[in-house]
Parts: C-alpha cells; structure tokens; sequence
C-alpha cells in the first residue's frame, strides 16, 4: 500500500516472541523487589540481621538499580540492547543465587547490591526493546503488557513471596524466593 504510515504496518511475530523473552526480566526485578519485604522476620531470626542490615537488604537493591538506570541505559545504546539485556540477566541471576546462598547478612547485602545493579542494566533495555521493535500502534499493547507484568511482579512479591517461604520449599526458609 503506497504512501502508507509504517508505524501502522502490524509488527511481525518475532517481534511477540522478544517481549515474551524480556518481560520475564522485567518480572524478575518487580518480584524480588517486593518480595524481600515479607522476609525480614526471616531475616532476622535466620542471619541475625539487625534493623541496619535490614535496611541495606531491602534498600540497597532499590539504591543501585536507581543509581545504574542511566548507566544502563547508555550501554544498551552502545553496545545493543540485546546483549546488554541478557547480560544484565545474566549478571541478576548469579546475584540472585549468591543471594540465595547468603551465609551472612553482609553476603546478603553485597548480593542485594549487586542484584540492583544487574536490574538497572536489564529494566532500561526492556523499554527500549519495545519502542523499536514494535509499530507505534502494536507498540500500546506491548507497553500495556508491561505494565501488567510490573503489576504482576509487585503483588505476586508480596502475595507469592510469602506463600514461598511459608511452604518452606525443601526446608530453605527465606531462600527460595531468591532462587
């Protein structure tokens, strides 16, 4: 159809499948964000962790991830939203099993730390993603799709989080919700 809006051609199916690759990332970061909240009792009784510690675990995330988002940004502009996407979930991941892994509340507050860090280099790709790979049109229900998804992340953090660790998945407590 000449003389066309390419923004209204309809976005191709890959396009689909990238946002069903990167919402769970988007997910992830939402989830572990809400969902230490509800183990700070845990937190607690298990590390020995004081309201300092406490506050580092549950802060701390939120601290790097605001302070890398520009950072994160600009390597995803340079180096390609992509790769800079799957390392920063790369990088979450093993931050996610030192977490999960903590022996101490120091150890947890440096996985905590890092975890944020990997999330401000994953999340800022994810928009991005989304604004180039869909047509303006489609483009709405992908960003409505995302923001379900960070709805999601928030209640189920909280809601499946404690579900979790009151099922004690394998007798590893707090653990899980990490792994």
């Amino acid at each position: 159809m000449a003389g066309a809006d390419p923004a209204s051609k309809p976005t191709g199916l890959g396009a689909w499948m990238v946002l069903t690759i990167i919402l769970p990332g988007m997910f992830m970061n939402v989830f572990d964000f809400f969902a230490v909240n509800v183990a700070t009792p845990l937190l607690h009784r298990d590390l020995g962790s004081g309201p300092a510690a406490l506050e580092l675990i549950v802060g701390g995330y939120g601290l790097t991830f605001s302070l890398g988002l520009i950072t994160g940004g600009r390597l995803g502009d340079r180096y390609g939203r992509r790769r800079v996407f799957f390392g920063g979930m790369l990088l979450f991941a093993l931050a996610s099993a030192a977490a999960g892994a903590a022996p101490t509340s120091d150890s947890l507050v440096a996985a905590r730390l890092l975890q944020g860090a990997a999330a401000s280099i994953m999340v800022p790709q994810v928009l991005s993603i989304i604004r180039v790979s869909f047509s303006a049109r489609e483009r709405r229900v992908a960003l409505a799709l995302y923001g379900m998804t960070i709805a999601l992340g928030q209640v189920s953090g909280q809601a499946l989080g404690g579900i979790i660790m009151s099922a004690n998945v394998l007798g590893l407590g707090w653990r899980p919700i990490f792994l």
